[in-house]
């Protein structure tokens, strides 16, 4: 399933680009700390491919979003996103040699 999109991501992708687009310029600070967020990504998990860590960030932005509406402050939000991570990776945390088999 590598490089492939489930065609409601495909059209949630198409509407946020196509609101990036017409924000224009006032977009441009965010734009370049999505870049470095990008490279950093694309560095740290240079075994995945890129469509499907675009998929998870994504996901992890509209969390973070509706988490911050809901009034939760950041580090509240770190929390929750580091007690996921320690959930997703605890058979490779327990396992001796990493592999979470």
């Amino acid at each position: 399933m590598a490089n492939h999109l489930p065609s409601y991501v495909r059209d949630d992708l198409a509407r946020v680009a196509e609101g990036i687009r017409a924000a224009g310029p006032a977009l441009d600070p965010e734009r370049a700390a999505a870049r470095h967020l990008a490279d950093g990504l694309r560095e740290n998990l240079p075994d995945l491919d890129e469509v499907a860590i675009g998929r998870v960030a994504l996901y992890l932005a509209s969390n973070v979003a509706t988490m911050a509406a809901a009034g939760y402050d950041p580090r509240r939000i770190g929390n929750v996103f580091i007690l996921a991570a320690v959930d997703l990776t605890a058979s490779a945390i327990d396992s001796p040699d990493g592999s979470g088999s």
